[in-house]
């Protein structure tokens, strides 16, 4: 029995001792990640956003620490750089956008910043931003426009001066577009807007719970303009979505500190009679609009506790301990009145299960209120959102569902359960105050779990740690000696990922430019060689070559185009050239490495005609063609378009007289050597024939585009030809040809794919009017950055995998890789890496 006793003591005393090491080598290695993070970061990050750090990675897991917060009259120091960029929802889709949405047209803003007169964009007729230092008179003084900041909700921000006092302001603008609002609409908004633009205590006690209240309403007499003004620097603070772009998904304790925090703001807006500028007052308001970007966060600096907090109250329950606040802004009871797409009540885009009614839209007798009910549920999805680290799912680009599982992150389950209650998913809470005191009788989220230690006696320990050691590294070795494989195999050159933002905005910017005259090269008959020798495409009389050496004088290049890419890559490798541009569509040498600096493809269009369309191929053909109908045109087996449910007419067949292009066409659509060789037995030299004969044989013609392209319409335009024809050609000299119609194509079992967007967000369609809607529509970036588009490939600058060769191929894909390169290479015709706006 001693015995016994004492082998268990024995082995309790090891399980301790295990655990007690395991707990204590996972917590240093949690520190060393989480240190090392943190400095990656800090290092990536400028310096005045490094202050948005702690409140996400510094949280305890407590509930009984003191609830923070701030005086409305603390400025809270506000990064002053450029924020993450995000994507926003488009609200004037009416307007013909060329960059979607006119809220945050680049194109625009540079036109008001070289003539202040500008009232309209030039394109599309949108209001203009407002001109640096313009004034705008209220009736609690005149104020001074200073800089344009952005877009938040339905306007934009501007910083701006009192001029009386010499006091800081935000102005947010309304805008109410001729588009959009009739006369009578706009007048009956700009008349909601004076007089529910603001809400205060009806009882005169201050207190804001984290609310930012407006100090002054205007609506402008002579323009179908609004501007609401907030003093100090509230509305300067990120909002959640700017976050999120930055940071990425928040913990699970955060985000219950930024549902408190709501929650309390909440039951206040909920519960108290407030008094609005037109003199009436209500019990209770819902605010309507809850989304990421409507709650804005900021550090707390100095642990201040705001005006109407019982601070007593706070120390003695149990409340979620945080570092930042959270405040709420641009209720619905004014953000609503300047929706183009709803009525004047309507609350949250984010909300997901509004049922509001919608009919009677902008009708000033019929307001539907929003419910304090439906601000829980936002509040429900905000919170799902801020843990899976955005609203829009980037694997399917649709809206983040919380009924699928899968969606969720790892989180407590009562956690989970709370959030479903909120969205509506479970049984609802009753009130703001019962969501929230629930909220804080929720247990701490759930410690990591680590491997169960198990005790064994000195013997087995003594007998399998080296077995233990040397499956370890067998694994170790298995894993090295696969990452050396993979290296060393030649691999399909995939174009890089690319942030919505470049590093540098100016090709002069670029540093470290080698001394010296260097040699480049591209095919002969590849995109490249027209994109860089053609006069004209990027400024009178030059070439995009010459554009680059006079922003950056210190190159020197010399051009020597080769027969082929192989060629070209051969006199890299060799060391006769210094690098290379080439479309990346076979896999690179191991030697050379590369950097996407655009995309191109190849389109497929047929004639088309506006007022004919009635007629046209296009529309017999739905505007779509299959890579299998492809096939069997090219290679003679159709010859007419009736085969394919078109009109009686007969194919003619036409192609570029451009290698490239012929080569890519032959790889990815005819793919076997027997149908290669099919295809270029019908190829033909010199000019078809004028008339259609009955002794019609397939035969496929070769010119160069600009020459194919008039055949094509010319085909369409003779009288009694009896022919239909079809051609390729690359996207960059094909764009803009509104005479002609790129198809959309389908490749296999997968989706057609088109290559052109309107600015709709949707596909051109053969009812499109190509002509006259011309800056209605651009190539579709998204379709070519994630290689959906089945005949798109990225283009890229091609250089040694040798540190002891001058750099140049690297600089020049740089200077390319800049917002200013992109602008040039956009005007040859190519997509650009991200939307850009041409000057």
């Amino acid at each position: 029995m001693a015995k016994k006793k004492k082998k268990k003591n024995l082995t309790k005393g090891v399980v301790k001792e295990l655990g007690r090491r395991a707990s204590s080598e996972a917590a240093g290695r949690r520190d060393y990640v989480a240190s090392t993070i943190r400095s990656r970061l800090e290092s990536l990050v400028p310096t005045q956003l490094r202050w948005l750090f702690p409140f996400v990675t510094g949280f305890k897991p407590t509930l009984e620490e003191e609830e923070e917060a701030a005086t409305v009259a603390t400025q809270v120091k506000v990064a002053e750089s450029k924020k993450a960029p995000q994507i926003l929802e488009p609200v004037y889709t009416q307007y013909r956008c060329r960059w979607g949405d006119p809220l945050t047209c680049e194109y625009l803003q540079q036109t008001v910043q070289q003539s202040p007169e500008t009232k309209s964009c030039r394109e599309c007729g949108f209001p203009a931003t407002l001109p640096e230092k313009a004034e705008i008179r209220g009736s609690r003084g005149r104020y001074r426009v200073e800089s344009l900041i952005g877009r938040r909700g339905m306007g934009r921000l501007y910083r701006g001066t009192q001029l009386s006092n010499s006091h800081q302001v935000l102005i947010k603008e309304y805008l109410l577009p001729d588009y959009c609002f009739n006369p009578e609409e706009a007048k009956a908004r700009k008349d909601a807007f004076r007089l529910k633009a603001g809400v205060n205590l009806a009882d005169g006690r201050v207190q804001d719970f984290r609310l930012c209240h407006p100090w002054e309403a205007i609506a402008d007499h002579n323009e179908e303009r609004c501007y609401l003004l907030t003093k100090g620097n509230f509305d300067l603070y990120p909002t959640l979505r700017e976050y999120l772009a930055l940071h990425g998904a928040m913990s699970a304790i955060a985000v219950r500190q930024v549902l408190n925090q709501v929650l309390q703001t909440l039951e206040f807006l909920h519960t108290q009679k407030f008094r609005f500028p037109s003199g009436q007052v209500q019990l209770g308001i819902a605010h309507g609009n809850l989304s990421l970007d409507s709650l804005l966060i900021a550090k707390n600096q100095n642990g201040a506790v705001p005006n109407g907090f019982n601070n007593s109250a706070a120390l003695s329950s149990e409340i979620l301990n945080t570092d930042f606040f959270i405040y709420i802004c641009d209720l619905a009871l004014w953000e609503s009145l300047f929706d183009p797409k709803g009525d004047w009540g309507q609350g949250t885009r984010e909300n997901q299960t509004s049922t509001v009614n919608r009919n009677n839209s902008h009708h000033p007798s019929l307001i539907s209120n929003p419910s304090a009910a439906q601000d829980l549920v936002a509040l429900g999805y905000i919170g799902f959102y801020l843990l899976a680290g955005s609203r829009i799912n980037p694997v399917n680009g649709q809206p983040r569902d919380p009924k699928d599982d899968q969606q969720w992150p790892s989180i407590n389950f009562n956690f989970k359960v709370f959030l479903q209650r909120l969205m509506g998913i479970g049984i609802p809470f009753e009130s703001a105050q019962i969501a929230r005191q629930a909220l804080l009788k929720l247990p701490p989220e759930a410690p990591i779990v680590y491997p169960v230690v198990q005790a064994v006696s000195e013997e087995e320990e003594i007998v399998k740690t080296p077995r233990i050691l040397w499956f370890l590294l067998g694994i170790l070795g298995f894993g090295l000696l696969g990452m050396l494989l993979w290296w060393l195999w030649p691999k399909p050159q995939v174009a890089e990922s690319v942030g919505d933002e470049l590093s540098l905005c100016c090709i002069n910017k670029v540093s470290a430019i080698p001394a010296g005259k260097f040699t480049y090269t591209a095919e002969q008959e590849g995109t490249w060689n027209y994109t860089v020798q053609q006069k004209n495409l990027v400024a009178d009389g030059k070439t995009l070559e010459e554009e680059l050496e006079k922003r950056q004088p210190k190159l020197q290049l010399n051009y020597q185009p080769e027969d082929s890419t192989q060629t070209a890559l051969a006199k890299v490798r060799s060391e006769e050239t210094n690098f290379a541009l080439t479309s990346l569509i076979t896999p690179l040498p191991i030697e050379l490495e590369s950097q996407t600096v655009a995309y191109d493809g190849l389109v497929v269009f047929v004639a088309f005609s506006y007022s004919q369309r009635e007629k046209s191929l296009p529309q017999a053909l739905n505007g779509q063609i299959t890579f299998k109908q492809l096939r069997q045109l090219y290679t003679g087996q159709i010859t007419n378009w009736r085969e394919l449910g078109g009109p009686n007419l007969a194919v003619r067949l036409y192609i570029p007289d451009e290698t490239e292009a012929v080569r890519i066409f032959e790889q990815r659509v005819l793919k076997d050597n027997q149908t290669i060789q099919s295809f270029r037995k019908l190829q033909r030299k010199g000019d078809p024939p004028d008339t259609f004969t009955n002794s019609w044989v397939p035969e496929i013609y070769r010119f160069p585009t600009f020459k194919m392209l008039r055949q094509v319409i010319q085909d369409f335009e003779s009288e009694g030809a009896g022919m239909g024809a079809i051609a390729f050609g690359k996207l960059s000299q094909v764009f803009g040809q509104c005479s002609v119609y790129p198809l959309a194509l389908k490749e296999g079992e997968k989706n057609f794919v088109h290559p052109l967007i309107q600015d709709n967000q949707q596909p051109v369609n053969p009812t499109t009017d190509l002509c006259d809607h011309k800056g209605s529509y651009f190539p579709n970036l998204q379709v070519f950055r994630d290689n959906s588009y089945p005949l798109g490939y990225p283009l890229a600058v091609v250089y040694p995998r040798d540190n002891s060769r001058p750099p140049v191929g690297a600089k020049f894909a740089e200077m390319l890789r800049t917002q200013e390169g992109q602008q040039l290479l956009s005007k040859t015709g190519l997509i650009p890496l991200y939307p850009v706006a041409l000057k």
